[in-house]
């Protein structure tokens, strides 16, 4: 790795941790912080073994204490003094792996565990400490009960800050000790070598770029040493780091510029496109949108696509491709730019007949439909086996510490004859506890309301008082879950299971209807196709209802679904809580060889099965590809399409996504999830994440370079940096994650696992482990993506530092690709918007406003008013006529408009302000489009806004939607070449000669007016 990889990769890594110890030190230490609970277990192995210390801690009075200890008070009083290694050995070994934990993991990651571990630790201590003190002169001497209460109050929170803190340590110290063995290992090299060490390996986020705002040494990230393409005039550097500045200048448009971030070698052109998201229905569009456009296509720079309108755009690409070196297939097609999907050509015809590309037929709707069913099968049983084996590990916690008596309820949670649970006896003791802990927590917030005025050096007692105010009730809640919660849930599962004499036949019928419900609320929610209908309806029957207007337009519209998914929802959580409460009554019960087995099985399962093959992305993949991934071959004397080998052919983006000549660089647009609104822009919960053959990443996660992180990363999560998983990742429209675009049922995604997105590797993360620094604390990449990634879609946690990112579709940023290609500061951009706005723009709208918040960029449009359906009516001179004036409350004045791009100015760099051209393709209909269009429409009243659910086109819906697409790149042609030629007169870099029109192209004559155009067009229905 070159000096700057070395520069640009560590610059991610935590700041301010120490030099690490050698690996066999960490591996000592970890085995010296056991010593002390090692030795404390030794010493107190001594005491009488018929002294049962947690009865006599827990009795809670005088009476209980006499029927436990009876005679026996002096073989009490020695275990109690043989306790007090044990609590000396735990009280030590707790704030050391605390300790040893926070060293390894670094700041970021050190302060909950050690608060758990380490404070917990200390707490148990304390508690069972004072426990013992007030037991001991309560044994030898006569008295009043009390001591005995407080003991038992002291030993129930011990107990209960007990169990995480010993989970949370053991988990650190085997953290520490795996990794200090791996750190053990011999260095091996890093698969594959550096192609190009003059481009930076990583470029960091924006947050933990530089410091003091600047890079090392004020200077930018350097772009690739490489003379730029003939075709392609040289420009002006992009911004792909920070700006120098002046020295004691406030840097005003920091954000912005930190935002408009790119990597390097991607510089500021004169023209680029975005196809926006919409399914099916924007890939048809964005193909005759670009097959009218191809002279300008070839021109442009970028071409930046969103969901569906990457179908088409990854179609596109693939069939350019040359096969990989070494792959079993071969190229034969020798397409170019010029004849790469034209009208009439293979790839189109393929298309047009796999537009049904997720199933067409009764053998693919049932490989279909069992892939789902498989998923949702093996991702309820995985979660069902981790609730019973969290119940198990509670169930043998509470029987060795009864801090609630349930051993009543095992006979009748395992049916044994003429067992019935009698009712739940919680200890006094323990609820004054919980009693004392909330007025504790109520005090200090009273006093930290009076406290909380400016008082000076006295501002430390209102942050103390807080801060116990927050311990309290941490204490008092965990408290109640132990004591009244856990417990309360155990009897109530064994009383359901008494009342309904539920059996094995039962239990399996609720089972059986869970996964059913819940299969079935997700094909309602994957495949819920009239919405409109059904909404209309309840929005109609919910008017006549007082108060229909406080319902809201969205709930009533998707009423149904939302009631048939929290049906689903409601029941896997209500047998969820079921079961772990009976896991808990009768775990410690089972048989030896399941209470062994089962989490034996999990934990193999758990930590070898990827949570991404069993998901609905592989299928997803699979199907896009199977439409989409074709190039033109010759059999026989005769041209086919011929489809990619799914499985033998890897079509790596570094390698098929590669730039072709007088094409431009296609860039897949989708969004990396993430939790928290410090790094998302406000209303979003997820950022821009890109995959090119160049770089892959963001600017607020950082970005990897392509070829790298292939050959870096492990081969089967590898497999989703291909072309055709980036098309599946930017089209991922339902997941557990949504982004912006959060729905009701992303619970039930999580749940089922089925989504249609994947986790890929965090660039923010990487710098540590490319940077080659031999520090063995650090986290290697995960082999697999394994439970723990289930659960955080199940909790909503995805935190910018983790090792993994949920990446989803595109449209869950920003549906129209626009903001992408403007963070690359185009002159010209062409946006292609067939994302179903219903004529409103209102993902357009949505996109104007992102960019003047997150890049500084402010757009105008020119008469937007224009793509409102029935704008075509106003103030206009002749009336409507034929069908035309059926259609006239849909129909739009115009399908393409214009707006001024103003870019700001780049901080440190002088002139570097920029004035563009936006032009908007929308997918609305007009008075002098087509009249197989007009006819298409007066019969389909969706059109053109079909619903992004339906990706089941037939081929009369395909070949409307590509006509309007190439119907609205024949207006925007002159538009386009107007732009170019303006910004040519302003003094901008010439663009290129524009190419021969090829020949069958559908495309406008680049000198011609819109105006012009659609004047000709109305003139001739009239003579015809």
């Amino acid at each position: 790795m070159t000096a700057t990889d070395e520069r640009t990769a560590g610059a991610s890594a935590p700041a301010g941790r120490s030099p690490a110890l050698p690996a066999w030190a960490g591996l000592l230490l970890a085995a010296g912080a056991l010593l002390p609970l090692a030795l404390g277990l030794l010493l107190a192995s001594g005491r009488p073994p018929e002294a049962r210390l947690s009865a006599l801690q827990l009795a809670g009075s005088r009476a209980a204490v006499e029927a436990v200890v009876g005679e026996h008070s002096a073989t009490y009083l020695a275990a109690l003094r043989a306790e007090l290694w044990l609590i000396g050995g735990y009280g030590l070994t707790l704030p050391a792996a605390a300790l040893l934990g926070g060293y390894v993991l670094g700041r970021r990651h050190r302060l909950g565990p050690a608060l758990v571990a380490g404070v917990g630790g200390l707490l148990a201590a304390g508690c069972d400490l004072g426990a013992n003190l007030l037991l001991r002169p309560g044994l030898e001497h006569a008295g009043s009960g009390t001591p005995f209460a407080v003991a038992a109050a002291l030993t129930t929170v011990s107990r209960l800050l007990l169990l995480p803190a010993g989970v949370t340590a053991a988990g650190l110290l085997a953290v520490t000790a795996a990794r200090a063995v791996r750190g053990l290992r011999p260095a091996t090299a890093k698969p594959g070598g550096d192609a190009d060490p003059d481009r930076p390996a990583l470029i960091p986020p924006w947050p933990v770029l530089t410091r003091h705002g600047r890079t090392p040494h004020g200077s930018r990230h350097e772009p690739p040493r490489h003379e730029p393409p003939q075709h392609e005039p040289p420009q002006r550097k992009a911004p792909v780091a920070d700006a120098p500045g002046t020295p004691g200048t406030p840097d005003t448009h920091a954000h912005w510029r930190d935002a408009g971030r790119v990597p390097p070698g991607r510089e500021p052109a004169e023209l680029g496109f975005c196809a926006s998201g919409g399914g099916i229905r924007s890939a048809c569009v964005t193909l005759g949108a670009l097959q009218a456009l191809r002279p300008w296509l070839k021109r442009a720079r970028y071409l930046v696509s969103v969901s569906g309108g990457g179908y088409t755009v990854g179609a596109l690409q693939l069939a350019l491709s040359d096969s990989a070196p070494g792959s079993p297939v071969h190229a034969v097609s020798g397409l170019t730019a010029d004849t790469v999907m034209e009208p009439g050509s293979p790839e189109e015809d393929h298309l047009r007949r796999h537009s049904k590309y997720i199933a067409d037929g009764t053998g693919e709707w049932l490989v279909a439909l069992g892939t789902l069913l498989r998923g949702v099968l093996s991702a309820l049983t995985l979660l069902l086996a981790a609730v019973l084996v969290l119940g198990l590990g509670l169930s043998r916690f509470y029987h060795a510490v009864p801090l609630t008596d349930l051993d009543a309820l095992s006979a009748a949670g395992l049916r044994h004859p003429g067992a019935v649970p009698g009712g739940l006896g919680f200890r006094a003791p323990a609820l004054a506890a919980l009693g004392v802990l909330l007025a504790a927590a109520a005090c200090c917030w009273l006093l930290w309301l009076l406290a909380f005025p400016p008082l000076g050096w006295h501002a430390l007692l209102p942050r103390t008082l807080r801060r116990l105010n927050y311990a309290a009730l941490a204490l008092a809640g965990l408290l109640a879950l132990g004591v009244l919660a856990v417990p309360g849930l155990a009897w109530g599962s064994v009383r359901l299971q008494q009342a309904l004499a539920a059996g094995p036949r039962l239990t399996g019928a609720g089972l059986s209807l869970t996964v059913v419900l819940s299969y079935l609320a997700l094909l309602l929610g994957i495949l819920w196709r009239d919405r409109r209908t059904i909404g209309s309806g309840v929005r109609a029957a919910a008017g006549a209802l007082r108060g229909a207007g406080r319902i809201g337009g969205g709930l009533t519209a998707n009423l149904p679904q939302y009631l048939v998914v929290w049906a689903a929802l409601g029941t896997l959580t209500a047998g969820a809580l079921l079961a772990l409460g009976w896991a808990v009554a009768t775990g410690y019960a089972w048989p030896t060889a399941v209470q062994v087995l089962l989490p034996l099985v999990l934990g193999a399962v758990g930590l070898n099965l990827d949570q991404t093959w069993m998901s609905l992305h592989p299928f997803y993949r699979l199907r896009l590809a199977s439409a989409f991934a074709v190039r033109r071959a010759t059999e026989g004397g005769r041209s086919l399409a011929r489809q990619y080998d799914f499985y033998r052919e890897q079509t790596w983006l570094s390698h098929y996504a590669a730039r072709h000549p007088d094409f431009p660089q296609v860039i897949f647009s989708a969004a990396a999830n993430l939790s928290g609104n410090s790094r998302t822009p406000p209303g979003r919960r997820a950022v821009s994440f890109s995959l090119s053959y160049d770089y892959v990443g963001g600017p607020d996660v950082g970005y990897a370079r392509t070829d790298l992180l292939e050959r870096r990363t492990r081969r089967h999560i590898a497999r989703d940096l291909t072309v055709q998983s980036a098309m599946a990742v930017s089209g991922a429209a339902f997941s557990s994650a949504m982004g912006r675009q959060s729905r009701v049922y992303q619970g039930l995604f999580a749940v089922t696992n089925a989504r249609l997105g994947t986790w890929l590797p965090n660039p923010a993360e990487l710098g540590p482990a490319w940077s080659g620094a031999p520090d063995w604390r650090r986290p290697g990449q995960p082999a697999v993506r394994r439970l723990p990634y289930q659960l955080r879609e199940l909790t909503g946690r995805f935190p910018a530092d983790d090792r993994f990112l949920l990446t989803t579709d595109g449209g869950h940023y920003e549906n129209l690709g626009l903001v992408e290609l403007l963070r690359h500061r185009v002159r010209t951009a062409v946006c292609i918007d067939a994302s179903g706005d219903s004529g409103y723009a209102a993902n357009l709208a949505a996109a104007i406003t992102l960019a003047r918040e997150e890049l500084g960029i402010v757009i105008t449009l020119h008469q937007p008013e224009l793509l409102i359906p029935g704008s075509a009516t106003a103030d206009r001179e002749t009336p409507l006529h034929g069908l035309a004036a059926q259609l006239s409350d849909r129909l739009s004045a115009r399908g393409v408009i214009t707006g001024d791009v103003h870019y700001p100015a780049v901080e440190g760099e002088p002139g570097s302000e920029r004035h563009g051209t936006l032009i908007v393709l929308q997918a609305v209909l007009t008075a002098d489009m087509p009249y197989e269009l007009q006819s298409y429409a007066v019969a389909n009243r969706a059109f053109p806004n079909d619903e992004t659910s339906d990706q089941w086109f037939d081929h009369q819906q395909f070949d409307a939607y590509q006509t309007l697409g190439r119907y609205l790149g024949e207006q925007a042609g002159p538009v386009i070449e107007q732009a170019l030629s303006a910004a040519t007169a302003t003094g901008a870099a010439p663009p290129a000669a524009v190419p021969a029109q090829p020949q069958g192209s559908s495309a406008a004559a680049p000198d011609r007016p819109v105006e012009d155009r659609a004047g000709e067009r109305a003139e001739e229905r009239a003579e015809g």
